[in-house]
Parts: C-alpha cells; structure tokens; sequence
C-alpha cells in the first residue's frame, strides 16, 4: 500500500514539475517520509529523480544552455561531497524549514502583473554559477531535492520553457549520480529506499512522457507562473511535513498566553524553554527557566538570603535591553511571590 501510495504521488508530482520546471522532490518529500525512515528519505528521493532527470535530457536535450551548464557542474560536485560529510552531523528538518519559507516567499511573484513576462537574458558570472553550483549540489543531498529554488535564476537568466528544464536536467544528472554512490557508500541505499526509489522512477517517467507534448502548447507565460505556484506549494508542503516531524521527535512546539497587561510567547525544543515577554510598559524580556545548581554562587547565596525557608517554584534568568537579572517564584503561604534578584 505504501509503494502505490509513492507511485500515485510521484504520478501527479512529475507531472506538474514538467509543467512547472520542478518540485517534484519537494512535494514527495512528506509523502516518502510517511513510508521511510528520515534518514534514508533523501537516497530514496534521489534514485527516482535521478531517472526522471535522465528521461528529460533525453526528450530536451537540443534545448540545453551549455554556457550554464559547465560553470554550474563544477562548483555543485565539492558541494555534494561536504552535504554528504555533513549528513552525519546536520538534521535536513531544520534546512527544510529554512528552505520552506525561502520558497513561500515568493508567493508576492504570483500577483506581480509583470511576473509571468519573460526577462531580457542576464549572463551571470562563472563565480555565481559556480556559488549557485555549490549551494545546489550541498542542499540538495541534506534534502534530496531543491532544483525547484534555483528557477528564479533560470528566469531571471532569460531561458526558454524548454531551456529550463533541459537546462536543470543537465546540471542535476551528475550530482544524482554522486550523491548515489555516496549513499550507497554510507549504507542509506537500503532495500526499502530502492523499492521506494523504483515506484519513484517509473512514476516519473511516465509522467514526464506523458506531459511533454502538454509543455510545447504551454504558453511562456503560463509556464513562468506555474512555475512560481509550484515552488510557493512546495515550500508549504515541506513546511507542514518539516514541523510536524520536529513536533514529533524534538517536541519543538510554541505558545501564546495573554497573562493582565503581558503577552507571553514561550517556545520549546528538546526539554528546554525560552520565553518573549512583551509587556506594555516595559521594554521587550526573554526569559529561561534555570536550575538552582546552575547558577552563579553568588546568585545562589543571593537567593538564599531572600527563600526564609519558602518553597522555590521556579527561577527564570531574564534578559532584557541593557538589564540582565533573576526571577525568583516562591511559594509564600499558597499565594505566588516574584523577586527579581539582581546579576
């Protein structure tokens, strides 16, 4: 049920990425990770996109700007090699996140009236190609898929419909193939990920066969605001499936509470707390719960000279503009009292 359930999405995800110049990855990423431990969620994405990248340089390949191409390859490779080093130490969760909004924050794109226009060609530099090489190829393997944020530049580069997506296969074939005999190499290629990967790849394909005489009716301008469309919903999609797994697994959570003339916003990760104070007639607090153990001796004698035996309820270090100091919650006869003590 599982594999039809990826095959079903890659169905629909490489259609629309023909039609949109990407995104596929990004919108199968919360679907793979439903089926798939996170770890090998990435090597299971790049075994199908590598194959749906391979049928579109077959069906596009006159259309190829091969002056992108050579500066974009070389700076991708050491990308793929520190992404893949690094894959041991970083959690891709908090980089989808990152790139979620990056994403959203082109949903201003799809009401701009001159959007959808075709820009004048831009040669952007070998050392900007090269950069943007770099980020691709160290983004997409933490993720597995970020093709889709790099379309900006390819419009802004002036290419064609067709440009773009030949364009993108070629700079993206290699790296699929490095970023595979690294996951393999790091024993992420499990048969699980293959078996994932496969329903992947024969969606994809068909997809991209089925739709490519689609893109040749496509209006240019059609194309260039599908193409924003696709990449604000593919920033939603990674979003919602990025905090609800750190909601999951690093109990990353936040909340509001409106306590008389204060607003409180607390956020939580792991088993820590940070606290905002806004209050009306005082400059902004941050405030952290803190163990009695933890704080300066000095603190400490401090606020034993100020318990008188009560009970303590919490102590909170405090922050704020130019102040920093101590907040001592005591239980005093059933009633809660608060004494700031000075640092």
């Amino acid at each position: 049920m599982g594999l039809l359930l990826v095959f079903a999405a890659a169905l629909l995800a490489f259609a629309l990425s023909t039609v949109s110049g990407g995104g596929a990855g990004l919108l199968l990423l919360p679907v793979l990770a439903r089926v798939l431990p996170a770890s090998v969620v990435p090597a299971a994405l790049t075994v199908g996109t590598a194959t749906s990248t391979a049928s579109k340089l077959g069906l596009f390949w006159r259309h190829i700007n091969w002056s992108i191409s050579r500066r974009f390859v070389p700076g991708a490779v050491p990308g793929v090699l520190l992404g893949a080093y690094l894959l041991k130490y970083l959690n891709p969760l908090y980089l989808e996140v990152v790139i979620g909004l990056f994403l959203l924050s082109n949903l201003t794109m799809l009401w701009r009236k001159d959007a959808a226009v075709a820009e004048p060609a831009v040669a952007a530099s070998g050392l900007k190609l090269g950069v943007l090489g770099f980020l691709a190829g160290f983004l997409s393997d933490l993720t597995g898929a970020v093709g889709l944020l790099f379309n900006k530049f390819y419009f802004r580069h002036g290419l064609s419909r067709d440009a773009v997506i030949a364009t993108r296969a070629a700079n993206e074939l290699l790296l699929h193939f490095i970023k595979l005999a690294l996951y393999l190499w790091l024993g992420l290629l499990t048969t699980a990920a293959w078996q994932a990967g496969a329903s992947v790849a024969v969606g994809a394909v068909l997809a991209t066969a089925g739709t490519k005489r689609l893109v040749r009716y496509l209006p240019e301008q059609a194309f260039r605001r599908i193409g924003y469309a696709a990449m604000v919903l593919s920033g939603a999609f990674m979003l919602s499936s990025a905090g609800a797994e750190l909601r999951e697994t690093q109990n990353l959570r936040a909340s509001a509470a409106l306590l008389g003339d204060d607003l409180e916003i607390t956020g939580w990760w792991h088993s820590g707390s940070l606290t905002l104070e806004l209050e009306l007639d005082e400059s902004p607090a941050i405030e952290q719960p803190v163990a009695l153990a933890d704080l300066p001796p000095d603190v400490q004698a401090a606020i034993a000279r100020l318990r008188h035996g009560r009970p303590v309820l919490k102590i909170e270090e405090v922050w704020k503009l130019h102040t920093h100091y101590y907040e001592l919650y005591l239980n005093d006869g059933g009633r809660v009292r608060a004494l700031n003590v000075p640092h």
